[in-house]
């Protein structure tokens, strides 16, 4: 093979680096994440955009991948200034908050800001706001914020 050939082929598997294909990255052994800090969208596109790349909006339940995240935000400075959605909402019962999946998401501390959710029916979607630390925090589903897709490596 040539030089050139070899250099593409170098290039390309670093970039899936991993095994996650673009445009993610691996966030740990068997999960990759992508995380888009340039175009903002409701709740419904976010959910979209991420499944338009294979992936899923961030849905967690564990300290270890709250911690993952937190640290894969917080490591740039053009991520950390940003809200982000996460797969939870109460819209279709005020109160009990699901991920995409169906599942319960976990309530109050470590995952939501003290005090949170606390908006009524008016905000039903969840954000990981950097005003707080990343907590989580109600905001209006038709607001604006940034995607963050989790995905299985391959």
């Amino acid at each position: 093979m040539s030089r050139l050939v070899l250099a593409l082929l170098a290039a390309t598997s670093a970039l899936v680096a991993g095994d996650c294909p673009l445009p993610y990255e691996a966030l740990d052994e068997g999960r990759c994440i992508f995380l888009d800090p340039f175009v903002a969208f409701n709740w419904q596109a976010a959910v979209d955009h991420c499944k338009t790349h294979g992936g899923t909006l961030l849905s967690y339940s564990d300290c270890d991948t709250f911690a993952l995240v937190y640290d894969y935000i917080r490591s740039q400075d053009y991520t950390a200034a940003k809200v982000y959605w996460i797969g939870a909402r109460d819209e279709a019962e005020e109160g009990l908050w699901k991920f995409i999946d169906g599942t319960l998401a976990p309530m109050g501390v470590p995952f939501w800001l003290n005090g949170e959710p606390n908006s009524g029916n008016k905000y039903n979607c969840a954000v990981m706001h950097n005003t707080y630390n990343h907590y989580w925090i109600d905001y209006q589903c038709t607001s604006t914020a940034f995607s963050i897709c989790l995905r299985d490596a391959s």
